[in-house]
């Protein structure tokens, strides 16, 4: 007998519940959308319940930080919001452990959601840190395993205080074993993957990893119009920032996926309602937050993004404003995907949060030529490898003061073509002064870091209010 579920996917929202703008490309270049905030994702699960009791909504993580009310709440003001989404399950991605383990084990506890995690252990004991799956039950009898894959190299790239306590894999040995157990002690009708590994990571999972039905990504910010399918397996990811939703409408025989089909829903379209007890509900507890970053601090004539991979405007503003606050020879910042676009126009406190939630403290370092060349290597090889399970990170390295051309397509370790620094070719026995900000840069080099005692927002601030409106220009790293 075949019977129907659906299932709704979201991912890295990294905290934008209110209305804002979304990145869109299109046949010219690009345009700014106006996204309604988290409440149309509310409304939009919600009416699709009143007809279909046979849904399971689910997030891939990334849901506890990435504007000023997650962070300076430890994702605390997330929780009612969340549990007002009547999400099933969640697995944490890399951003969701920003605040430590406690405070993470004291979220994942007030959230209505199951909260899963096969590949995360708890130090001190050896054991999960959370259950590595959980098992979900729908009107129409069917039983769904949802197993969780948090983000494995937590350790390797991020803040030490974001694993501490805690030991992350990729999943490899534990996966299986819960899919056996799932299908010979649960007898579930269907396995679904909920991950943060990447969409790189998560096609290459299922290639060596049999019995999953569906995969849903997370951390890569992809927006997969149409399914992949590997090994058997349904794999997609649902944009970023909760712009959009995934949508899968299942057909099960069996124990067998025999049919099925895919919608990518973006949630500016005018035709989805919004859920209003959702919408206040985020305005009432986002307010109080807010209202102290309303400030206008300057303009810019450029719009402020980060939907490009060698560089891109949101990052060139903050490096040059590294730059312009204190010297150095050239300027480093993360490559990060998370924030959402800024227009033309008037910049605000609330917008630098969202740019830099972390508002890290900038510090200088003096390395050699020969380790600044060695260091884009990597880099490049974290972006660009062959092997998916060595992507690690998120794009190229942003900077100012430097000029790069590179092939991405080249083996590690020799990808780069040409390097300057201030108009002149890098010189690997030569010390240059680096200005950048926080651990997760430059992490290796951490002994070496001069503080400055001065954090990112207040030098884009001055930065800004000082050359407004300001005017970001780009250019300087390129592929060949």
């Amino acid at each position: 007998m075949q019977k129907q579920l659906t299932i709704v996917q979201q991912n890295d929202t990294h905290g934008h519940f209110k209305p804002h703008l979304e990145f869109v490309w299109n046949a010219s270049g690009f345009e700014l959308k106006k996204t309604r905030g988290i409440g149309t994702a509310a409304g939009y699960v919600k009416g699709l319940k009143e007809t279909n009791p046979n849904l399971l909504f689910m997030d891939s993580g990334d849901i506890f930080h990435g504007t000023a009310p997650l962070v300076q709440s430890k994702g605390d003001v997330a929780v009612p919001i969340l549990n007002a989404l009547e999400l099933d399950a969640f697995v944490p991605g890399n951003w969701d452990f920003a605040y430590g383990k406690e405070q993470l084990g004291k979220l994942v506890k007030e959230l209505d959601a199951s909260a899963v995690a096969c590949n995360l252990l708890d130090d001190s004991t050896e054991t999960p840190f959370l259950e590595p799956y959980v098992v979900k039950k729908t009107d129409n009898g069917l039983k769904i395993g949802v197993i969780g894959l948090t983000y494995p190299y937590e350790d390797k790239i991020m803040h030490n205080h974001f694993s501490e306590g805690l030991i992350f894999s990729k999943g490899l040995e534990q996966l299986p074993k819960h899919i056996d157990k799932l299908k010979a002690n649960e007898n579930v009708d269907l396995i679904v993957v909920l991950s943060h590994m990447g969409l790189p990571l998560d096609v290459k999972l299922c290639s060596e990893v049999k019995g999953i039905d569906v995969l849903l990504s997370g951390h890569s910010h992809d927006r997969t119009r149409k399914p992949i399918v590997k090994n058997g397996t349904i794999i997609i990811q649902s944009g970023s920032h909760g712009s959009f939703l995934g949508r899968l409408d299942l057909t099960i025989e069996n124990k067998n996926v025999v049919d099925y089909s895919h919608q990518f829903i973006s949630l500016y379209e005018p035709s989805i309602p919004d859920d209003q007890t959702v919408t206040s509900l985020v305005q009432e507890l986002f307010e109080p937050y807010e209202r102290e970053h309303n400030e206008t601090v300057g303009k810019t004539a450029t719009t402020l993004h980060r939907m490009t991979l060698e560089e891109a405007p949101m990052d060139r503003l903050i490096t040059d404003a590294y730059l312009h606050s204190v010297e150095g020879d050239m300027a480093l910042s993360h490559g990060w995907r998370y924030g959402v676009p800024v227009a033309p126009g008037s910049i605000t406190l609330n917008d630098l949060f969202q740019i830099i939630p972390t508002n890290p403290e900038l510090f200088t370092v003096e390395l050699k030529g020969s380790e600044i060349y060695d260091m884009f290597e990597a880099n490049l090889d974290h972006v660009y490898a062959r092997d998916p399970y060595n992507q690690m990170g998120g794009y190229v390295l942003r900077t100012s003061g430097v000029r790069m051309t590179f092939k991405p397509y080249n083996p590690r370790g020799a990808r780069i073509q040409t390097i300057f620094i201030n108009g002149r070719p890098l010189d690997e026995n030569t010390t240059y002064k680096i200005v950048a900000a926080g651990q997760q840069t430059l992490k290796k080099f951490e002994k070496l870091k001069n503080y400055q005692n001065i954090h990112s927002i207040e030098v884009l601030k001055k930065y800004i209010s000082s050359l407004s409106p300001v005017d970001v220009k780009m250019g300087d790293i390129e592929s060949v």
